[in-house]
């Protein structure tokens, strides 16, 4: 029984990997019939993160429900934010937003992000983890739901007023950001967030994001900071799942085609009276994929 199993396993991780070899035509069957939800779930993220973050919440546990193999979920799920994430760092450089910081102290913190994000995905792809992929991903993604309530149906509340009256005076000047990053706990939070990043991923910005509000900086300087560093642990995070073939490119680049529609639809509307519905929907689907998920094993 034990080897039916895991010859079932090897011959899924096969068609799957095989996706990267398919021609366009043979890719676009494959998704309209096979890996749809998948393109739905990446706009809603897409849409999500445009408001906040908390895409991720989506796309892990649609993988997961689609039964794409554990070696292959957590690296696919990187190219997407990967390749989404991109967009909101060059809309910050355009508007004149990116920090000011000094060029060594920067290349310092984005190679330790990328580093310890590195270090996460190569652990996240050790026997015991992808043996129990199934049971850890809902424990992990109920964890980070938990904290994402918090943080959007009682922090940010209570912050709007502050948020609509956004000015100069809400940026930290460079030496500011010297002082306040210089400090061990801020080391110690950003190599822990990165680590995270490239071991799971769900909720990155927003833990980057409170990281940074609890050192001081100011509202545009820490979002500017997050978009940064959520980044570079994403590119650590796909760099080592690439060199290891554990990526599905096709179907990420798929996903991350409708995920940046989603982002831009969300970053063109004006969402405020709406954020609270869209996250509740998030969360509600969310659910239920993760239930409909465990009750296969129930």
């Amino acid at each position: 029984m034990a080897s039916l199993t895991c010859d079932k396993e090897a011959l899924l991780l096969d068609v799957w990997q095989n996706l990267n070899q398919l021609s366009l035509p043979e890719i676009i069957r494959f998704v309209i019939i096979h890996a749809w939800p998948l393109l739905l779930a990446a706009a809603c993220a897409g849409l999500v993160d445009s408001i906040g973050g908390g895409g991720g919440l989506i796309t892990v546990p649609t993988l997961l429900t689609l039964g794409v193999p554990a070696p292959l979920l957590l690296g696919t799920n990187k190219c997407i934010s990967t390749f989404g994430s991109l967009p909101a760092v060059i809309r910050y450089a355009r508007a004149g937003l990116l920090p000011d910081i000094h060029g060594r102290m920067w290349i310092g913190l984005f190679v330790m992000a990328c580093l310890l994000s590195s270090l996460g995905a190569y652990l996240s792809q050790q026997s015991v983890i992808l043996e129990n992929l199934h049971v850890l991903v809902p424990l992990l993604l109920f964890a980070v739901m938990a904290f994402m309530l918090k943080r959007w149906f009682w922090d940010e509340p209570r912050a709007i007023r502050k948020v609509a009256q956004l000015g100069p005076e809400d940026r930290d000047s460079e030496s500011q950001i010297h002082l306040k990053l210089g400090h061990p706990f801020a080391l110690l939070g950003l190599g822990a967030v990165a680590f995270y990043d490239g071991l799971f991923g769900p909720g990155t910005g927003t833990f980057f994001l409170t990281l940074f509000e609890r050192l001081g900086l100011k509202t545009i300087t820490a979002n500017a900071m997050t978009k940064i560093f959520n980044l570079a642990s994403n590119i650590g995070a796909l760099v080592w799942f690439a060199s290891q073939g554990r990526v599905i490119w096709t179907l990420g680049a798929c996903a991350v085609l409708f995920y940046l529609c989603g982002n831009y639809i969300g970053a063109g509307l004006v969402l405020r009276r709406g954020q609270k519905l869209v996250r509740v929907v998030v969360l509600l689907a969310t659910t239920g994929l993760l239930l409909k998920h465990l009750s296969r094993y129930l």
